[in-house]
């Protein structure tokens, strides 16, 4: 099994069995900015800080794959609302200057079989960054 990263304990994996992986990753960042009106000249900026980064991805759940999309979906979604503190890791680098949670996920039911069972899913999964100072 090759393990590509992780999120806390979701662990990040392909083998010949079974394939747990991300796309469409993308790292968002922004500042804050004041805007004090000047009589007669340009509006002044004045740095007031950073946001909170995040960071989105799809993840594909499916039987076909090796997995359960149910209870892959049952795991994200008790991250979530646990409010979990996780770190995000890829490759040997770890992501960001602080830890991560599940702030927003959204599921797409995309296959059943003839008695209902799902047999894959897709999940965008959204991580705020959580600075704990």
């Amino acid at each position: 099994m090759a393990v590509i990263g992780a999120l806390g304990d979701i662990i990040f994996s392909v083998s010949n069995k079974m394939a747990y992986t991300f796309d469409k990753m993308k790292w968002d960042s922004s500042a804050r900015y004041a805007k004090h009106d000047r009589v007669g000249l340009e509006t002044l900026l004045e740095f007031t800080g950073t946001d909170a980064d995040t960071i989105t991805f799809v993840m594909y759940f499916s039987v076909f794959l090796g997995l359960n999309p149910i209870a892959e979906i049952s795991k994200l979604l008790k991250a979530e609302r646990d409010g979990l503190v996780m770190m995000l890791v890829i490759g040997p680098k770890a992501y960001g200057r602080h830890r991560w949670v599940i702030s927003k996920s959204s599921r797409s039911l995309e296959r059943f079989d003839n008695s209902g069972l799902l047999l894959a899913a897709g999940v965008n999964v959204t991580l705020d960054a959580y600075a704990n100072r």
